[in-house]
Order: C-alpha cells, then structure tokens, then sequence
C-alpha cells in the first residue's frame, strides 16, 4: 500500500467529524489513481504495434494483433508473467524472422552476382553464334531458384540483367575494359556480403554470451532450453537442471572489491564448462547464479559430475591479484525434468532445494531424489 495512502486512512481514524465525507473521498481518490493507471496502461498498448513491428518478415504480423487485441480487452493482464513472456517470445520469433528473411536476401544476391560474374568471364572470349549465347544466358537466369522474400525485386532485376548481358554481347569489342572493372567490383561485392553475413552470426552469437564469463546469458539460454526441452519432449531425451549459487558472494565482493569478484566468476564458470561435455549446457543466470543442463542416461552421471565440481572448488583457492588467495564454496539444487509435468515446475523445484540448501547452511548440494553432497 502506497505511503500517501496509509497516511490519508490514518487522517480518517482521527478525525470524527464528518467521517463519511472523508471515505468518500479517500474512495474518489483510489479510483481516480486506478484510472489513471488503466489510460497509461492502454497509452502503452497503443504504443506496442509500433513497438513490435516487423522490419521484413511481416507473416508474425498476426500473432502480434492477437496479444493487442487480448491486452486491449484486459489492460490488465499487462503485468501478468504469461503476457510478458508471451511478448518476449513474439519478440525473438520476430528478430529471428527477420533475420532468415535478409539471409534469404543476402543469398538471393549472391546468386545474381555469381552468375554476372560467369557471365562476364563468358564474354571476354568471342563467341561466333550471340544468338546461342545469348540464349544460354537467359536459360541460366530462368534456372535461379529465387526465395519468396525477394521475388518481387528481383524478378525486375533478373530482367535487367538479361538487357545488360545483350548490350553486353553485341557490343563486345568496346566493352572488355569495363568488363574486366565490372568484375573485379563484383567480386569485391560477394565478399562484402559474406563479411555481413559473417557479421550477422558474431552479433547473434555476442548478444547470446554473458562479456564476463563467456558462457550463455539469460537471453540466449533462454533460446536454448526451448531447443533441450523439444528434444526432451520428442526424443525422450533426459537432462538435469543444476541451480548454482556461489556462497557468500557479496562479502566477496565487500572485502575485495568488485574486480576480485569478476575473477572468480570468471574462474568458477571455467570450472563448470570444463566439467562439462559438449552436448551440456551453461548460464550465468544472474549476479552469482548460474544453471547447467546436463544430459544423462542415469541419474548417477549428474551426481557425478557435480561431485567433481564440487571437490575442485573445495580443494584450491581462487587466487586473486597480489597473490591473495580467497576460499569459495558454492550450494547447489538439483531437479531431474523427468519427474515434472514442465521444465517450470522442475527449474523452480530446482531453486527450491538450492534454497534448502543455503537455508541449512551453505556448502551443500540437494538432489530431487533425495541424495546430498556436503
């Protein structure tokens, strides 16, 4: 309850005279408050098409007037978990989207490019039938096998270039010069694109990686479990969720400071990834959390290599600058996906027995059947 609030309820208690004039007009005020609330809730919504609009794939267009449609009846429901990671989902389906549609462009391009530089090649050597040559040209131009994103466009391109190729053939003798330039442009053109695309990957990939540590951040593990849980679902394929906490971690960071901090994050997820097999999974979940995902075919494998990490972080120190040397343990839940009707249900049972474990004193790694570490 807002201060303000309790102080306008205190002023009723108080003051006996006149009283109903006073609830009167605390309730005037509440629904003036709740209605002003609910105008810049819908002032957002009306925002949110805008917002979430695609830049190039527009087919997700649809989905998007589904969740308005929904928040504009219920404003509401804007606050809701499920309505949020709705909007979020919609949201990387959209990036996601877009960037299949300008890689389809990009390849689309490519295509044309590869084939005018074969084409120039072609015409730097004196054909004596330009009637049979010309018709090669076009019948490759007709066997490009263009994507629906770029139909539109380079369907008048494709005939474009048919014309250039012509004047191209019939005027032979003056052109090679140019020919010879054009080529070389357009070779430096095809390696411009596949910088970008290669470009495209390392930004996909950077926004997906925690800076510090190197391992998945929320947002690319995120994208991740939806791949591990699909194969759960379809193949029966088992993993584990491991919910990790380093102990003690803010008076780390009160003693040494913020940097000694960052090495030892740095340093324990080394741990884990080194521990892990290339089919696992790791997240720095937030601040000193972490969450792995580790695959087995008994529950034994999980409890062994949770073992191993734990007997390495208990048996060395992290070593800071100045040669200090700094003790850390970590707690631990564990929860096996395969006792639970959801991969929710089972990650929050997870960090219900990490919180057992810190709760029963620290340095300690609970299992869902029933299994400790200390």
């Amino acid at each position: 309850m807002q201060k303000d609030i309790d102080n306008i309820n205190e002023l009723d208690k108080s003051q006996n005279s006149d009283s109903k004039s006073n609830v009167i007009s605390s309730e005037l005020l509440n629904i003036t408050k709740s209605q002003l609330q609910n105008i810049e809730i819908l002032k957002f919504i009306t925002y949110l098409p805008e917002l979430l609009k695609p830049s190039i794939e527009q087919s997700i267009y649809h989905k998007i007037e589904e969740v308005i449609f929904e928040l504009m009846k219920t404003p509401e429901k804007l606050d809701d978990d499920s309505m949020i990671n709705k909007l979020v989902n919609i949201t990387n389906e959209r990036v996601d989207l877009d960037r299949a549609a300008l890689k389809a462009k990009s390849e689309d391009t490519k295509k044309f490019i590869t084939l005018l530089i074969k084409e120039y090649e072609k015409s730097l050597i004196v054909s004596n039938n330009s009637t049979e040559k010309l018709d090669d040209i076009k019948s490759d131009l007709n066997s490009l096998e263009i994507s629906e994103h770029s139909n539109r466009e380079l369907k008048l391109l494709q005939a474009k270039l048919s014309d250039i190729i012509f004047d191209l053939e019939t005027n032979l003798s003056e052109s090679k010069n140019e020919l010879n330039k054009g080529r070389v442009e357009c070779t430096k053109l095809e390696m411009d694109i596949k910088k970008l695309q290669s470009d495209l990957e390392k930004l996909k990939i950077e926004k997906d990686i925690d800076f510090l540590t190197g391992v998945l951040n929320r947002r690319g593990y995120t994208s991740v479990i939806l791949k591990v849980e699909n194969r759960y679902v379809t193949f029966n394929s088992n993993y584990a969720i491991i919910f990790i906490d380093i102990d003690d971690f803010k008076d780390i960071n009160d003693t040494y400071g913020h940097d000694c901090g960052d090495i030892i994050l740095k340093t324990f997820s080394t741990v884990l990834k080194k521990m892990m097999r290339e089919e696992d999974v790791i997240c720095r979940y937030g601040g000193e959390e972490f969450v792995t995902l580790i695959n087995y075919n008994d529950e034994e494998e999980v409890y062994n290599y949770i073992k191993r990490v734990k007997v390495i972080v208990d048996s060395h120190k992290f070593i800071y600058k100045n040669g200090i040397k700094i003790k850390v343990h970590f707690s631990a839940g564990i929860s096996f996906r395969s006792k639970y009707n959801s991969y929710e249900d089972a990650i929050k049972y997870a960090d219900i027995l990490l919180y057992k474990a810190k709760h029963e004193g620290k340095n300690r790694i609970i299992m869902d059947n029933s299994k400790e570490i200390l």
